[in-house]
């Protein structure tokens, strides 16, 4: 399950030292353009979409369905506008069907995705959840982001914002108490903490790079090198161009 989980953000295997493993390097990733805007982007700015076999158009948000991709720039209202303007059919050259909740599909299939990723994160020793253990973590080591309960009360997140302002990190609401709780293997979750890969120690983020995609802000605080919190954040950048009707 790792594997499959953090495998778009393999990073290429060590190459001898030279011209060519230079330019090799170099490479970025493929870019696609999106049928409603006309622009081009990557695989981190876009949603795929995939044809099946009976001709209806479904969200392939970790791109491994076969067949030829449509892709959109990710957010809720490019969806929609692809939808009612017929441009799925007009991209596959076949009379397809696009569902109208098709942006719902995309944010409830990125959600499972996130969550999932945290749970991945928890099992790697990279996710604290509770209280007291994100404080606790806030103070030994570098803290990528902070998540909060969209139902927490107003202690909850006033805690919140104390955490952030100690730590930088931003503070991502997107999910529910139970929902966290579901993904983490506990009742509910309030407060959870996602830390650097190899407890990276306190003040790294002035040490990031530029972040790319729709995380941008939010990635901030990504080291380089840690291959499943970059890949968090960029699924819950690509995730807050659908919630709350964006």
């Amino acid at each position: 399950m790792t594997s499959d989980l953090i495998s778009e953000a393999a990073s290429p295997a060590p190459e001898e030292a030279g011209p060519t493993s230079r330019r090799r390097s170099k490479r970025r990733e493929p870019e696609r353009r999106c049928i409603v805007l006309g622009e081009t982007g990557t695989p981190a700015t876009l949603v795929r979409f995939a044809v099946s076999p009976d001709g209806v158009v479904v969200p392939d948000v970790e791109g491994k369905l076969p067949g030829r991709g449509i892709w959109v720039t990710a957010t809720r209202a490019a969806v929609e506008q692809a939808v009612a303007k017929g441009l799925f059919a007009r991209a596959a050259k076949a009379n397809v069907s696009a569902p109208t909740d098709l942006a719902d599909q995309v944010e409830a299939g990125l959600t499972r995705r996130v969550l999932a990723l945290l749970g991945l994160a928890r099992k790697a020793g990279q996710l604290m959840a509770g209280l007291a253990k994100v404080e606790d973590a806030a103070s030994k080591t570098h803290v990528v982001a902070l998540f909060l309960a969209s139902d927490a009360g107003s202690e909850g997140q006033r805690n919140a914002g104390a955490l952030a302002a100690r730590t930088n990190a931003p503070v991502i609401a997107g999910f529910s108490a139970e929902q966290l709780g579901l993904a983490l293997g506990r009742a509910n979750v309030v407060h959870a903490a996602l830390t650097a890969n190899g407890a990276a120690p306190v003040g790294q983020a002035r040490q990031m790079s530029e972040p790319d995609g729709p995380a941008g802000e939010l990635a901030r605080n990504v080291p380089p090198g840690d291959r499943l919190s970059g890949l968090i954040m960029g699924e819950v950048g690509r995730l807050q161009g659908f919630q709350g009707g964006a």
